[in-house]
């Protein structure tokens, strides 16, 4: 086989895997390559928890949890750049903070394609698949 040819077959590859790459908020196909990200609302005295999530692309709309309700939603990172990047803004009484709640490449906050947190009153916790919490604290400033 040519050279020419195994990069123009490359070429199409890396296009088809590209133009899946943009729609992934919302499209509902096979999960090859999708991230699943869940927040789940368990602040100290039973409060309730806005929360809004985007990213550069895509605005995943605000949303009220009360007291262990969940917010989830699934998307394929930008391939091969990497530069995929989830930020949140978390509201309840008399509180307001901002979080990077997925950065691509950031092994502490994505190191498998489930990325499960639980919200604090001191700031998020990610759940990894094995071992304890990683807690983080909010951004620092606002976004």
């Amino acid at each position: 086989m040519s050279s020419l040819f195994q990069r123009v077959v490359l070429l199409c590859v890396l296009t088809l895997l590209s133009v899946h790459n943009i729609h992934g908020v919302h499209d509902n196909s096979i999960d090859l390559f999708r991230t699943h990200v869940n927040v789940v609302n368990t602040l100290e005295d039973n409060l309730d928890l806005t929360l809004h999530c985007k990213s550069k692309d895509d605005d995943l709309g605000e949303h009220l949890l009360h007291q262990n309700d969940s917010f989830s939603w699934s998307f394929r990172p930008k391939w091969p750049i990497g530069t995929t990047l989830f930020f949140c803004s978390f509201a309840w009484t008399g509180e307001f903070h901002y979080f990077d709640i997925f950065i691509d490449g950031d092994s502490g906050r994505t190191d498998s394609d489930d990325c499960n947190w639980n919200v604090h009153k001191s700031g998020p916790c990610r759940i990894p698949d094995h071992g304890e919490p990683i807690c983080f604290p909010w951004n620092k400033g606002i976004k």
